[in-house]
């Protein structure tokens, strides 16, 4: 734990997703009064549904910090009125802040948001911008007011895009993006030297939330748009198809010029795998069949030739 002079006003913390982890491990080593978590209850996970707590719960008890669970926020009011923080820190939670919780933090709610606002706002902000070919993003410090990711905003850190980035690699590389801007950023919020800048909403853009659906691959796409696709999905949904019988995710792929009857699978001269899309084709670099481990697409085609 850092020694450096801090304010030592309480501050309660919001997140769920692993998104918040670096945020809350900042504030906690470098000595922030964290003086409670609030994070969704416990959820069931993988194949046996075991019910497991939200990694930011499991650090928080780690640390003795006093953890909530809510169903319902506004049931919380009273509890976080006792508390008397200045300020709430809102990373990744995952549930629609009341106004009613607004109105109880005097400096207001600090959100970490992953995207250069107001270019993403909404759920999928780190998909979005790989599905859309961006050069850059980033993640926004902004104060949270009624509106989905509209209220002002204090700082914006950028970063450069190569076409290359996954979802699972520029989720880990953002989370901590943003927990040094916040630790940074925080000191002179808390005593009012930066004053938050109002969003151009004319330049907004909202995004959805991404569904399993999303991951089924439309081969009437271009190859282009679906090789963006794989990475921005990869991990979850997950893109997902069948060759040669086998349902399977493809993760990762890359494209070239060759066109054919979309959705029809080939071998390419170099004897690789590849799908025709509505433009250009998909040559697949690594799969996961259902129930194995993932694969190169090269060891796939030895057991199941499409010859």
């Amino acid at each position: 734990m850092t020694t450096k002079n801090l304010p030592d006003s309480p501050i309660i913390f919001f997140g769920t997703d692993a998104f918040s982890l670096p945020s809350l491990i900042h504030l906690i080593t470098e000595g922030w009064n964290v003086v409670a978590v609030v994070t969704k209850p416990d959820s069931p996970t993988g194949r046996g549904r075991v019910l497991t707590a939200p990694a930011v719960k499991r650090l928080a008890q780690a640390n003795e910090i006093k953890v909530f669970q809510p169903t319902s926020l506004s049931d919380l009011e009273p509890e976080i009125k006792k508390l008397g923080a200045k300020i709430g820190i809102v990373v990744a939670y995952g549930k629609i802040i009341p106004a009613s919780m607004l109105e109880l933090f005097p400096k207001g709610l600090l959100n970490v948001h992953a995207s250069i606002l107001p270019r993403y706002r909404g759920a999928s902000p780190i998909e979005a911008c790989i599905l859309a070919g961006d050069d850059q993003t980033g993640v926004t410090l902004m104060k949270l007011e009624a509106g989905l990711d509209t209220g002002p905003t204090y700082d914006i850190a950028k970063i450069q895009l190569d076409g290359t980035e996954t979802r699972i690699g520029l989720y880990e590389r953002l989370s901590e993006l943003g927990a040094d801007l916040l630790t940074i950023q925080l000191p002179a919020i808390l005593s009012d030297q930066v004053v938050p800048l109002p969003q151009n909403n004319a330049e907004a853009t909202i995004v959805k939330r991404i569904s399993k659906s999303d991951g089924y691959i439309d081969w009437a796409k271009p190859a282009k748009t679906l090789e963006r696709e794989i990475r921005a999905y990869l991990g979850w949904p997950s893109s997902r198809t069948h060759i040669a019988g086998v349902n399977l995710a493809i993760t990762a792929a890359h494209t070239n010029t060759a066109s054919g009857p979309a959705g029809t699978p080939y071998k390419t001269e170099a004897g690789d795998l590849a799908i025709y899309a509505s433009t250009g084709s998909l040559v697949i670099d690594t799969i996961k069949p259902d129930g194995k481990r993932e694969m190169p697409a090269s060891d796939f085609l030895t057991g199941h030739p499409l010859d």
